[in-house]
């Protein structure tokens, strides 16, 4: 083995080494560590390329639920989601008042694809940028299209419409909820 005293910031001799080493084992060596870092580099591209977006959606229904004047809840209360996955999530309002799906935290965890509302299976609209908050009225249902990029816990999901009769915000009289990214 042929040493060379080469010095390139912090490392020397070990580099030294590996570049100036003449072994069949050391060529062998080099070799299988170049096909590794190449095979490394293509995986990573490939799927650093890939449209997120793109992929079949993960459907996730949360109901907006409660009668004027009693209680209002999500339901679910806590809605999990995983990074890079593209969701649809529905949020359907199943009672007698309009309702806000509202999380400032969570929709700065996200990339938005798309708001859709649709009326007997007929698409009226699409909304597209950073969504922070969506009010749906009663019977009717929209579709939120994202891709979530932050893990995190987020507790402020939440609806500030104040009931009719108590004149209570309804995220007082139970409408709050927990979204988890994973």
């Amino acid at each position: 083995m042929k040493f060379i005293n080469i010095e390139f910031g912090n490392i020397n001799n070990i580099y030294a080494l590996f570049l100036f080493n003449k072994s069949k084992s050391s060529y062998l060596m080099k070799i299988k560590s170049i096909l590794f870092l190449i095979n490394f580099i293509f995986i990573i591209t490939n799927l650093c390329s890939q449209d997120l977006t793109r992929q079949s959606p993960t459907t996730k229904i949360v109901y907006l639920k409660g009668n004027i004047g009693a209680t209002h809840y999500f339901e679910p209360q806590e809605i999990v989601f995983t990074t890079g996955k593209l969701y649809k999530l529905t949020i359907k309002n199943v009672s007698d008042s309009k309702h806000y799906f509202s999380s400032n935290s969570f929709s700065k965890a996200i990339f938005t694809r798309k708001i859709q509302i649709s009326s007997n299976n007929y698409k009226l609209a699409e909304i597209k940028g950073i969504i922070n908050e969506i009010e749906v009225w009663p019977g009717h249902e929209v579709e939120w299209w994202f891709v979530p990029i932050k893990t995190g816990k987020f507790d402020d999901l939440n609806c500030r419409v104040k009931d009719r009769k108590t004149n209570l915000k309804h995220s007082d009289m139970g409408m709050q909820g927990t979204i988890i990214i994973k």
